[in-house]
């Protein structure tokens, strides 16, 4: 039996296909225990800052560095001795943004900056996405929606609306990754 031309170009265009699947599937499972993680650190510090707002920072100025120190150690026991470079540089980088657009700005209200990350993380989730794969896309764009949704909508809770709402979009969307 002889395969045609057709038939072959066909067969490798669908080994292509299922390369490109696993390779998108293995970065979805590589970033499926940060999402969980960081969606611990939302879940924690947003409903702290909710019930005790003037100690709001505490949480964060412990939680932040854990997970960061988190991140590192999954970043390096699933790819390698080295791995954590990249990802320190680039934690780094998003931390000096942050601070700096907050100098800039000086926001009246906290729920300003409460908002405002989310929003970044959301935007480097979607543009993630474009490159990655659409669950990212989703995810990023559920994580906006539900932040605005609570800055404008309940911003009395916002808070709190975050540690429920925030946390578990990130944990889900990290469980949704991690799943074939």
């Amino acid at each position: 039996m002889s395969l045609s031309r057709e038939d072959a170009a066909e067969a490798l265009r669908l080994v292509t296909q299922a390369g490109q699947r696993s390779a998108t599937l293995r970065r979805y499972q590589g970033a499926a225990p940060h999402l969980i993680l960081w969606g611990c650190v939302y879940a924690v510090a947003y409903t702290f800052g909710y019930f005790r707002p003037q100690q709001a920072w505490l949480a964060w100025a412990i939680l932040v560095p854990a997970a960061a120190i988190g991140d590192a150690l999954i970043a390096r026991r699933d790819r390698g001795a080295n791995s954590w470079r990249p990802f320190l540089a680039i934690f780094t980088l998003f931390v000096a943004f942050i601070v700096s657009t907050g100098a800039i700005m000086q926001p009246r209200d906290p729920a300003q900056m409460s908002a405002f990350i989310p929003l970044v993380v959301a935007t480097v989730y979607v543009a993630l996405g474009m490159a990655i794969g659409r669950r990212f896309v989703i995810t990023g764009v559920a994580l906006g929606a539900l932040t605005l949704t609570g800055f404008f909508a309940l911003h009395s809770i916002f808070m709190l609306w975050m540690g429920i709402v925030g946390g578990a979009a990130l944990i889900l969307g990290g469980f949704w990754l991690k799943r074939v």
